[in-house]
């Protein structure tokens, strides 16, 4: 049952009026949830893995917090991202510094914390090299991301590529440092979700390893995200295929892995870095119906929030779409488009909901909880506030309403 559905009306309204016209709900059991069943999923095949959670998805410290007290690692591509891990109290070395552009300084400042850096380019490899070359008394934990092709997908723009000799030569020059210890391979390629993708993109990599590591397997092999994750049978019902479960990707990525390393203590840490697939179904955004019309036949529901707090990335799912009715009669239901504050054309939240629908109902999408919060631009309202449920439904303020001073802090203005 939707967290909005379990509150009810009533709770709806108080926080309507604590906190303006929108909201986010988030659940932080349905997080803590997701969290252990796709890490069970895994470990029940193949006992070393962990989970690396992508700042990048959703940065909320709150959630942040729970992922991080429940083993997970902080996976970073910003200095940024890597200065929030920091002050959220994560330990340095639980966290995984990826990205394709680090300054020399954040490669420094991250090495000499004893964070995992996954090099990119040559460019960073010869920067890692020089910084190596400063600190002789310091081991620098590092990784390779690696870039290969796949079946039926466009050749990433990441990591360096494993095709020809490049991945080979970045290798050397770092190995041939002392003081550089390369711990394994990281790859992230997007395009695909199937479970035959990530067993083939698995499989090249453990192959990878075998030649790189010829004395002994890498410590970590890095399969990096783009999980689909749960999700109500309205939007799994738009995919051309049905995602996988976490069952299924565990079996596609964690049993290559065993087959080839088995179960011993030395066997390489397996790290998968799922965002919107952890993430996507934890925060729910609640907003109100603020006019209704009738355009050329067609029934229009304009609400209290955009486009960009629901599917931010522009995507052509529909959200799966709740109504909590305002205190009135019910009517029979119709098909509604529903369309968002913007003066943008694009601004569609759903383009055909049968529902009932009245001025004032409170309107509830799921599934918002990937990308939303660090994509919603400052465009024509601030961002709203995030509201944290726990399993006894106590709610606390993860994050209070944007104001214009929030906003105008950065520019002087006379």
């Amino acid at each position: 049952m939707p967290l909005a559905a379990r509150l009810g009306r009533t709770a709806l309204e108080r926080l309507h009026a604590d906190h303006g016209t929108s909201f986010y709900l988030l659940d932080l059991e349905r997080a803590r949830s997701n969290i252990r069943e796709l890490t069970q999923a895994f470990r029940a095949i193949y006992a070393r893995t962990a989970i690396g959670h992508s700042y990048k998805t959703n940065y909320i410290p709150s959630l942040c917090a729970l992922t991080y007290a429940e083993g997970a690692y902080a996976e970073v591509v910003s200095g940024m991202e890597y200065d929030l891990a920091c002050r959220l109290a994560a330990a340095p070395q639980r966290i995984l510094l990826n990205g394709p552009v680090k300054s020399e300084a954040l490669l420094e400042r991250a090495l000499l914390a004893s964070s995992l850096v996954n090099v990119d380019s040559s460019q960073e490899v010869e920067v890692v090299r020089a910084i190596a070359q400063r600190h002789p008394d310091r081991t620098l934990r590092v990784g390779l991301r690696v870039n290969f092709a796949l079946d039926g997908l466009k050749r990433s723009r990441f990591g360096i590529d494993a095709e020809g000799e490049e991945l080979a030569t970045a290798h050397a020059r770092l190995a041939e440092k002392g003081n550089v210890a390369v711990e394994g391979l990281h790859g992230h390629f997007g395009g695909d979700r199937s479970a035959a993708s990530y067993r083939q993109r698995t499989e090249r990599m453990i192959g990878l390893a075998d030649r790189l590591f010829s004395a002994g397997p890498p410590k970590f092999i890095d399969v990096g995200g783009g999980l689909a994750g749960p999700m109500p049978e309205a939007l799994r019902a738009q995919f051309k295929k049905p995602p996988p479960t976490y069952a299924e990707y565990a079996e596609a990525i964690a049993t290559p892995m065993r087959e080839r390393y088995g179960v011993g203590p030395d066997a390489p840490e397996l790290i998968v870095e799922p965002g919107m697939g952890l993430f996507s179904d934890v925060l729910e955004f609640v907003c109100r119906v603020a006019a209704t019309k009738t355009i050329g036949g067609v029934r229009h529901a304009i609400v209290t929030g955009s486009i960009y707090n629901v599917k931010p990335t522009l995507n052509t799912f529909d959200m799966p779409l709740l109504v909590v009715p305002g205190e009135r009669a019910a009517a029979p239901a119709c098909r509604w488009v529903v369309s968002g504050y913007t003066c943008m054309e694009i601004d569609i939240l759903h383009s055909g909901a049968h529902t009932d629908l009245a001025v004032g109902d409170h309107v509830v999408f799921a599934n918002t909880g990937a990308y939303t919060v660090v994509l919603k631009p400052p465009f024509i309202e601030t961002a709203p506030a995030i509201i944290a449920v726990d399993a006894n439904s106590t709610m606390t303020v993860a994050r209070r309403a944007e104001t214009l001073d929030d906003l105008m802090t950065t520019y002087p203005i006379a």
